[in-house]
């Protein structure tokens, strides 16, 4: 029986500086089980697709991230209909200095998966835009931005999983997690943290406290966030008007709409779609 491919960083790095991008989707992935000498991490932008692990399986969605340590025999593919959108970001821990290297160990010294909360899936992805075009640019000093924004990914990283085992052990991760269910399926009524609190039988300020562990952000930070993601995918998957993108997800002022949508995504609804 033919072993498994262990790739090299050499094969696809600078040996002086060694990361690599790139994004996977359904016509440009690698089924076969392999391992790698450089710790991989990746992260889902859009779609379903499917991720093997030493012979365990698991269907991954937008929003999940996976890390891959060396050596670890892995691959991904598409589910039969399904299309799919990841970041693949590639490096070696000689690339980090000693401390940040110790955090990366820390993080993902074995294989992790998760799914990031709405505020940390803005921030990976912002980071991912900034890594990659660095990257591209190789302008003055990219070295030091990459290993910069290399840095701040870890921290993120680390904050979620840390809130995350401690929120099992709390024993409230199950409830929390059905308000977001519910959140997710309604946002478009009106939902006020003492009705969500009321819905798992907790008190408002325990509830708020526990859903910020378990979310990494506030409840109406959530929310907003939440709305928010869902305009931003209506303006580019439909047809709808702007207004009606807005009563569609829950908000109630055109103009509290614009103010948020331009501090989240950084342009005007109508500049976001064009774009």
């Amino acid at each position: 029986m033919e072993s498994s491919p262990v790739f090299r960083y050499k094969d696809f790095m600078q040996e002086d500086f060694p990361i690599k991008f790139e994004i996977r989707n359904e016509t440009n992935y690698n089924p076969v089980q392999h391992g790698h000498e450089f710790l991989q991490i990746c992260y889902v932008l859009s779609g379903i697709c499917r991720h093997v692990v030493q012979d365990e399986q698991a269907d991954l969605m937008r929003g999940d991230l996976f890390s891959i340590p060396p050596y670890t025999m892995h691959c991904f593919m598409p589910i039969a209909g399904q299309s799919f959108e990841l970041v693949q970001l590639d490096f070696m821990p000689s690339l980090l200095e000693e401390t940040i290297r110790e955090l990366s160990s820390a993080t993902l010294k074995q294989h992790l998966l998760i799914n990031l909360s709405p505020r940390s899936q803005i921030v990976i992805e912002r980071l991912m835009e900034d890594i990659k075009s660095e990257l591209d640019a190789k302008e003055s000093y990219h070295q030091y931005a990459v290993r910069a924004d290399l840095l701040k990914f870890l921290v993120v990283i680390s904050r979620e999983v840390n809130g995350w085992m401690r929120a099992t052990e709390s024993g409230y991760e199950q409830a929390i997690r059905e308000v977001i269910d519910y959140m997710k399926q309604n946002m478009e009524k009106p939902l006020a943290l003492k009705d969500a609190a009321a819905r798992v039988s907790l008190s408002p300020n325990y509830f708020s406290s526990l859903f910020k562990m378990v979310a990494g952000v506030t409840f109406s930070g959530f929310l907003t966030e939440l709305r928010l993601r869902k305009a931003g995918e209506l303006l580019l998957e439909t047809e709808m008007s702007v207004v009606e993108i807005l009563e569609a997800v829950g908000f109630k002022h055109t103009g509290h709409f614009y103010k948020m949508f331009k501090k989240c995504y950084g342009v005007t609804p109508y500049e976001y779609k064009k774009n």
